[in-house]
């Protein structure tokens, strides 16, 4: 029975065949017959291969994690990062630098993107009459 996570290298090695008869019969297919048949060896190989197992686990689109992982920071940075993350300056903090780089408007208006009725929010509340505190 074929496993779920071996149907990429299944298809790459039955498009290679495919395309391959394709081109036998007179069609432009020949790219296609070397694109499929150059995964499947890729496939074939992750299969024989002894020092990654996601590789060898999941033959020919294993790579995606290893491209996913190699692509990560500017995917990060661009797309996912929030506002309020500041690893090592947050969002706000660059965008400051970047306008006063450019000689623009660099003050923000007041206010900000938490949940200040969050649970986890924390704020100092101003007294006219403040507690005395115990000795």
């Amino acid at each position: 029975m074929l496993h779920l996570r071996y149907a990429t290298l299944f298809l790459c090695m039955l498009a290679t065949v495919v395309f391959t008869v394709c081109w036998w019969m007179g069609w432009f297919a020949g790219w296609w017959a070397a694109i499929a048949g150059a995964l499947s060896l890729v496939g074939i190989y992750d299969l024989l291969q002894n020092r990654h197992s996601v590789l060898r686990n999941y033959p020919v689109i294993g790579h995606l994690r290893y491209l996913f992982e190699f692509v990560r920071p500017e995917l990060r940075q661009y797309f996912f990062e929030s506002d309020s993350d500041s690893i090592p300056f947050s969002r706000h903090q660059r965008a400051i630098v970047y306008s006063r780089a450019k000689q623009q408007l660099d003050k923000r208006p007041f206010g900000t993107h938490f949940d200040v009725y969050g649970t986890a929010y924390e704020w100092l509340n101003h007294s006219m009459a403040p507690a005395a505190t115990p000795p």
